[in-house]
C-alpha cells in the first residue's frame, strides 16, 4: 500500500500552494458588493438598479439615478437643442469594477461634446446593468428607453449575449431540450468552469493563462469564451432568439426614425490571429446585422495588436478597466459624430 501513501503525499503537496494561493487572492479581492444595490422586477426586464441606491459594487463606488441606470439624474425627456443616445448593454456598459465618469457612455459623452462649438448637446444614457443580454435590452427599450425619446440608441452586443437567464430558458429559448449530446454535454463542462471561476479565484486567475497558452498551439475552444464560436450559427436556437431581438429593436426604431447602432465588443485577449478565440462570433454578429440593414460597430479593430489582458480590472477578472473602456468610447464617439445633427442645427428634443 506504498503507493497510495505516495499518492496521498502528491496530492498534500499540490493542494497545499494551491490552498496557500487561493488565500492569498481571497485577501487580495474587493470588498463584498453592498446588499440590495439592484432590485427586482415583475417584468421581462427582470431587475435594475434600485432608484438612487448607491454602495459598492465589485470593489468601486456605483450610484444609481432615479431612474434605476448608474448614470447622472436625466431628465424624462431631452431638452430642447439636446441630442440623446442611449447605451444599452450588460456588465462592460454598466461599468463594472471602474469608477462612472471612466464608463465608455460618460466617456463617449464627453468625447462627443468636446469639439461641438454651437452644435447641439450630445446625452449618452448609461443603460447597462450586470447581467442583462439581448432580449433583456429589448424589453428594457421597450418598457423604459422609448419613452426617453432618444435620436439614437446604441446596444453593446457581449459575446454571451446568447446565454439565457434562468427566466428566459423556459419561454424564450425553445429548442434547448433538442441540443445532441455533445452540445448538452459542452454546455456541462462550460457551466462547471463558470461555477469554478465564480467560486474560485485561483481558477479564475488560472484558466485564462491556461487558454493563451493553448491557443496558439490549435487549443481555441479552450473554456467558455473559446467555445462561443459555435454558438453563433444558424442552428443555434439561443442564436435565433437573439436575431430575432435585434430584428425587433431595429422594427421599433424604424418606426421613430431612431437611429440603431449594434456595438460588437471582443473579448480582452490578446489580440492576434493566433491567440483570438472567437472572430466567429464577430463575423456572425456583424454579418446578420449588415444584412438586414442595422449598423454594425465592431470593435475588434479598435483593439487589434495589442494584449487585452492588459485591460482587465483585477487579475482574475476580465471586464475593460478604464483605458480599455476609453478605446471603446473613442470607437463609438467616432461611429455617432456623423450621425449628429451639424452644428448649427439645434433638435427640438420632441419626437
Amino acid at each position: 500500500m506504498r503507493w497510495l501513501a505516495n499518492l496521498a503525499v502528491m496530492l498534500v503537496a499540490a493542494a497545499v500552494p494551491c490552498l496557500i494561493a487561493e488565500a492569498a487572492l481571497q485577501i487580495a479581492a474587493p470588498p463584498a458588493d453592498t446588499p440590495e444595490l439592484f432590485r427586482k422586477l415583475g417584468t421581462p426586464v427582470e431587475w435594475s438598479g434600485r432608484p438612487n441606491a448607491s454602495g459598492l459594487h465589485t470593489g468601486v463606488p456605483v450610484a444609481f439615478n432615479a431612474l434605476g441606470l448608474r448614470d447622472v439624474e436625466r431628465s424624462a425627456k431631452p431638452a430642447a437643442g439636446t441630442v440623446r443616445v442611449l447605451a444599452l448593454g450588460d456588465s462592460v456598459t454598466f461599468g463594472m469594477g471602474v469608477a462612472q465618469h471612466q464608463t465608455f457612455p460618460r466617456q463617449a459623452e464627453a468625447l462627443l461634446n468636446s469639439g461641438r462649438i454651437g452644435g447641439p448637446r450630445v446625452e449618452v444614457l448609461n443603460m447597462g446593468m450586470p447581467g442583462y443580454n439581448t432580449l433583456h435590452q429589448l424589453a428594457q427599450l421597450r418598457e423604459v428607453g422609448l419613452a426617453l425619446e432618444p435620436e439614437i440608441v446604441v446596444v453593446g452586443f457581449l459575446y454571451n449575449d446568447v446565454e439565457p437567464s434562468s427566466a428566459q430558458r423556459g419561454t424564450a429559448m425553445p429548442g434547448r431540450e433538442e441540443r445532441s449530446l455533445g452540445a448538452r454535454l459542452r454546455s456541462g463542462i462550460n457551466a462547471s468552469v463558470l461555477w469554478l471561476k465564480k467560486n474560485s479565484l485561483l481558477f479564475a486567475w488560472a484558466s485564462p493563462r491556461i487558454g493563451s497558452a493553448l491557443r496558439p498551439l490549435g487549443f481555441k475552444s479552450y473554456g467558455q469564451v473559446g467555445a462561443v464560436k459555435d454558438q453563433y450559427v444558424d442552428a443555434n436556437p439561443q442564436w435565433q432568439a437573439v436575431r430575432a431581438a435585434l430584428l425587433e429593436m431595429k422594427r421599433l426604431t424604424d418606426e421613430r426614425s431612431i437611429e440603431l447602432v449594434v456595438m460588437v465588443i471582443p473579448a480582452m485577449a490578446r489580440f492576434s490571429d493566433a491567440t483570438y478565440p472567437i472572430k466567429e462570433y464577430h463575423e456572425a454578429v456583424s454579418g446578420f446585422c449588415r444584412q438586414h440593414g442595422i449598423r454594425a460597430l465592431d470593435l475588434l479593430p479598435a483593439f487589434w495588436g495589442l494584449d487585452g489582458t492588459k485591460f482587465w480590472i483585477s487579475a482574475t477578472d476580465g471586464h475593460p478597466n478604464a483605458e480599455g473602456q476609453a478605446i471603446i468610447a473613442q470607437a463609438l464617439a467616432a461611429q455617432l459624430a456623423p450621425l449628429l445633427p451639424p452644428a448649427g442645427i439645434l433638435t427640438t428634443g420632441a419626437r
